[in-house]
C-alpha cells in the first residue's frame, strides 16, 4: 500500500490559562477517510501532546508521526517523532502521543505567543487494515536466559472463530518469530500480517510483513512465519529491556474457507435498505458519516428515550429535517437498525457493533437481544462473553446458568431464645424475590446457641427445582466472612434448606454482627426445574408492551380494533405492511382520519402482532396462530417468517397442527421439514383430518403420493 500523508495545522489560545490536567482539542479535520484531532493538556508541570483519530471497528491504521511546536514567527521549535498502531477496540477515539512533551516553564518562556501555542502534527500512513483485523500483543519475560532451541508461547485469544498465539524461539542465534492458529480440518484461513518487537519505552521498532494460507495439515496447529526474524545480538543490545521483550502481530484475514457463512462476508451485505428509497416512510434523515438514513420519529423515539429526547423534545434538531449523529460507526448503525426493524441481523461478527450502538442510544430492547444471542447461539469465547457483559451490564450473561443472588441486612441484636418458633422475636425474613417465576426468601434464627439459616421458596403440586446454594455471612466493611456451600431438591413437601448450625452465636456476636447488623447473601444455581411451563399459565398472558394513550406521543394514528385502541406509527407499520402503506399513505379516504377502525380481527392477536412488530419475544405456542392469522391478513412477510421460525425451531406443537398452519399460511420451510418427520403409513394417517377436504390440497396430494 502506498503511503498517506497529511499534516494538521492549529493554533490553541489561552494556554498560559491551563490548569492541572486541563484539555484543548483542535477542530475535527478527514484525511483518507478518518477523523483526526490533535489534544494538549497540562500535566505535572509539562506539556502533554496527543494525536487522536476516530476509526471505525475492525480498521487498524500504523502511523509514523511528528508533532512540533513553534515560537513567535517561527524562530524555533520543539519537537518530537513516534509510531504508532491506532485501532478500535471499543471506544470511539484513539490516542497516542507523549504526557512529558516539554516542560511547563520552558513552553511559557520559549514558545507561547500572547498565551498563543502555534502547533504542526505531521502524519505518515504506512498501512491501513480494515475488515477483519486484529492485533495480538504480548510481553515475554527472561527472554535473555534463553538457550539454543528454547521457545515461549504468548497465551490463545479468539478472533473471528479461531484462536491465534504468538511463538517465539532462539535458534542459530537469531530470534525466530511465528504465528499460529488452530484450525479444523477442511478450513482455510488466508492473511496477511506485520510481526513487530519494540525497544525499551518503544523508542525504536523492528517488523517484517508476509502473507500466509493456514490450513490443517494433519495437527492442530498451523504457522507462519521467520527463522531469522532478527540476530540474537542485536535483539540483546537494542530490544530486550531487562530480560522482557514486547511483541505485536497485526493480522488481516483476507479471506475464509470451509466457516459458517456469517463468519465469512465482511461486512456484512445490507439485509434492509434505510436509504433514499425509504423515503416515503421516513421523516427525518439521519446523517452518520458519509451515510444517510431516512427513518420514522415516533418509532425511533418508542424504543429509545435519546431519541425521544432527540425528536420531540425541546431542541433545534427536534425542528431539523436532517439531523447529524457523532461518533457513530455508519455499519454499526445500519445492523442496529436492521434489529429494530426486525430483520436477524444479529451474529458474533455484528453483536458487538450493536452494542455499542444500543448503549449509546439507550434502546434496551436491542440490548437485550444481543445479550439473548449471546446467551444461546454465539459462539465467542468466555473470555469476550464476560469483557461485553460487564461493559454492557449484561447480567444475565455474567451467570452462565440460572443463577441468582439474595442480599439482606438483618437486624437481629434482639433476638430471643423462646419456644415459638416462628415468632418475631425468634425469627426473621429477607423481603421475597422473583427469580424464574419462583419466590425465594432467606430466613434465619436463633437456635440452641447457634445461627440457623435456611433458603426458602413456594414450589406447588408437582413442581421440583435443583439447586447448588452457598450461604455467606460478612464482617464488618466485609474484612472477613464465613460461608456454608451445598446442594438442594426443593419440593412441594420440602420448601426450605439450609442449617441449623450455620455459625456459633457467640462468634457471631464477636466477628460478624456490625451494631447489631447482620450482611447475608445466598447465591443459588438452578440445576433443574421439573413441573414448570416454559409458556405463561395466563391466557391471554399479560401484555408485553402498551399500545394504550400512555404510547400517544409516539404515535400519529389510532386503530380502533372492536373495542380497543392502539396508538400507533404510521411510518413503521406502513413500511412493514404493503396493507398499511396503502391505507396510510395512499389516495384513499382513510389516509386523513387520526382514527381509523380495522374490522374482523381479533384484538388481543393484533395486541401480539404489534408486540412482535415492536421487538418483543411474544410468539409462543399459545399466540403463533393468531399471530400468523393477522400477520398474513395485514401482509407483513417479516412476521410470517419469524412464525415459521419459531414452528421450525422452538414449538412444542404436534406434527398434524404444524402441517395445518404450513397449508393455511405457505410455510414451505416448516411445510417441508414436517413432511420429511412422516415416514410410515400411520404417520399419514395422523396427520390427515377426519374431513380430507380441510386439508390443503397440495400437502394432501404429497402426502398421499
Amino acid at each position: 500500500m502506498t503511503e498517506r500523508e497529511f499534516t494538521l495545522k492549529h493554533i490553541f489560545t489561552d494556554v498560559e490559562k491551563f490548569e492541572q490536567d486541563q484539555y484543548l482539542y483542535s477542530p475535527e479535520k478527514e484525511h483518507f477517510g478518518i477523523g483526526w484531532v490533535i489534544g494538549i493538556r497540562k500535566k505535572d508541570e509539562h506539556l502533554g501532546m496527543y494525536l487522536y483519530t476516530n476509526l471505525p471497528r475492525n480498521q487498524e491504521i500504523h502511523t509514523d508521526y511528528t508533532p512540533r511546536i513553534f515560537s513567535k514567527n517561527r524562530e524555533k521549535n520543539h519537537s518530537k517523532s513516534g509510531s504508532h498502531l491506532f485501532k478500535n477496540d471499543g471506544d470511539h477515539w484513539y490516542r497516542s502521543g507523549w504526557n512529558k512533551f516539554i516542560e511547563w516553564r520552558t513552553l511559557e518562556d520559549e514558545y507561547l505567543d500572547d498565551g498563543k501555542l502555534e502547533v504542526e502534527f505531521h502524519v505518515k500512513i504506512n498501512n491501513m487494515m480494515t475488515g477483519r483485523v486484529f492485533t495480538l500483543k504480548y510481553i515475554f519475560t527472561d527472554v535473555e536466559k534463553f538457550k539454543q532451541h528454547q521457545y515461549l508461547f504468548s497465551p490463545e485469544e479468539e478472533h473471528f472463530g479461531v484462536e491465534w498465539r504468538i511463538k517465539i524461539k532462539k535458534l542459530d542465534e537469531h530470534l525466530v518469530m511465528y504465528l499460529f492458529t488452530n484450525l479444523p480440518r477442511n478450513q482455510e484461513i488466508h492473511t496477511s500480517y506485520i510481526m513487530r518487537i519494540f525497544s525499551k519505552n518503544r523508542e525504536k521498532n523492528h517488523s517484517k510483513s508476509g502473507s500466509g494460507l493456514f490450513k490443517n495439515n494433519g495437527g492442530n496447529w498451523d504457522n507462519w512465519g521467520w527463522d531469522k526474524f532478527i540476530e540474537w545480538r542485536t535483539l540483546e543490545d537494542e530490544y530486550l529491556d531487562g530480560g522482557k521483550l514486547e511483541v505485536e502481530a497485526h493480522v488481516k484475514i483476507n479471506k475464509m474457507v470451509g466457516f459458517p457463512e456469517e463468519t465469512n462476508e465482511f461486512p456484512r451485505k445490507d439485509l434492509r435498505s434505510f436509504g433514499e428509497d425509504m423515503k416515503q416512510f421516513s421523516d427525518v434523515t439521519l446523517k452518520v458519516k458519509d451515510r444517510k438514513f431516512y427513518i420514522s420519529k415516533l418509532y425511533l423515539s418508542s424504543h429509545s428515550p435519546y431519541f425521544e429526547t432527540l425528536f420531540l423534545g425541546r431542541f433545534q434538531e427536534s425542528e431539523k429535517s436532517e439531523i447529524e449523529l457523532k461518533d457513530v460507526d455508519p455499519q454499526d448503525f445500519q445492523y442496529y437498525l436492521e434489529v429494530l426493524h426486525l430483520e436477524n441481523r444479529i451474529d458474533d461478527y455484528t453483536v458487538q457493533g450493536i452494542l455499542s450502538v444500543a448503549d449509546m442510544f439507550d434502546t434496551p430492547k436491542i440490548v437485550k437481544k444481543c445479550e439473548e444471542f449471546l446467551l444461546e447461539k454465539s459462539k465467542k469465547g468466555l473470555k469476550m462473553k464476560l469483557e461485553l457483559a460487564g461493559k454492557y451490564r449484561l447480567e444475565e450473561l455474567k451467570m452462565t446458568e440460572r443463577e441468582f443472588t439474595l442480599k439482606h441486612i438483618f437486624d437481629v441484636e434482639k433476638f430471643k431464645q423462646n419456644q415459638d418458633l416462628f415468632s418475631p422475636e425468634k425469627v426473621r425474613y429477607s423481603p421475597e424475590e422473583e427469580h424464574f417465576g419462583v419466590k425465594w426468601e432467606i430466613r434465619i434464627r436463633k437456635e440452641n446457641e447457634h445461627l440457623a439459616m435456611y433458603l426458602c421458596t413456594n414450589v406447588t403440586g408437582n413442581q421440583e427445582i435443583h439447586t447448588n446454594n452457598t450461604l455467606r455471612i460478612f464482617s464488618k466493611n466485609r474484612e472477613k466472612n464465613h460461608s456454608k456451600s451445598g446442594s438442594s431438591l426443593f419440593k412441594n413437601d420440602r420448601d426450605n434448606w439450609g442449617w441449623n448450625k450455620f455459625i456459633e452465636w457467640r462468634t457471631l456476636e464477636d466477628e460478624y454482627l456490625d451494631d447489631g447488623k447482620l450482611e447475608v447473601e445466598l447465591h443459588v444455581i438452578i440445576n433443574k426445574m421439573v413441573g414448570f411451563s416454559e409458556e405463561t399459565n395466563e391466557f391471554p398472558r399479560k401484555d408485553l408492551r402498551s399500545f394504550g394513550e400512555d404510547m400517544k406521543q409516539f404515535s400519529d394514528v389510532t386503530l380502533k380494533v372492536k373495542d380497543r385502541k392502539f396508538y400507533i406509527s404510521k411510518l413503521y407499520l406502513s413500511s412493514h405492511s404493503p396493507y398499511f402503506a396503502t391505507l396510510f399513505l395512499g389516495r384513499f379516504q382513510e389516509s386523513e382520519k387520526s382514527e381509523i377502525e380495522l374490522k374482523d380481527v381479533n384484538p388481543q392477536d393484533f395486541q401480539y402482532y404489534l408486540e412482535v412488530l415492536h421487538l418483543e419475544n411474544a410468539i409462543d405456542d399459545y399466540t403463533v396462530q393468531g399471530i400468523l392469522s393477522v400477520a398474513d391478513m395485514f401482509d407483513t412477510p417479516k412476521i410470517v417468517k419469524k412464525c415459521e421460525e419459531f414452528l421450525l425451531e422452538k414449538s412444542k406443537k404436534g406434527l398434524k397442527m404444524k402441517l395445518e398452519l404450513a397449508g393455511n399460511y405457505r410455510l414451505e420451510e416448516l411445510k417441508k421439514q414436517c413432511l420429511d418427520e412422516i415416514k410410515s403409513k400411520a404417520d399419514i394417517r395422523s396427520v390427515i383430518p377426519a374431513d380430507p377436504s380441510e386439508m390443503d390440497p397440495k400437502i394432501l396430494a404429497e402426502l398421499l403420493n
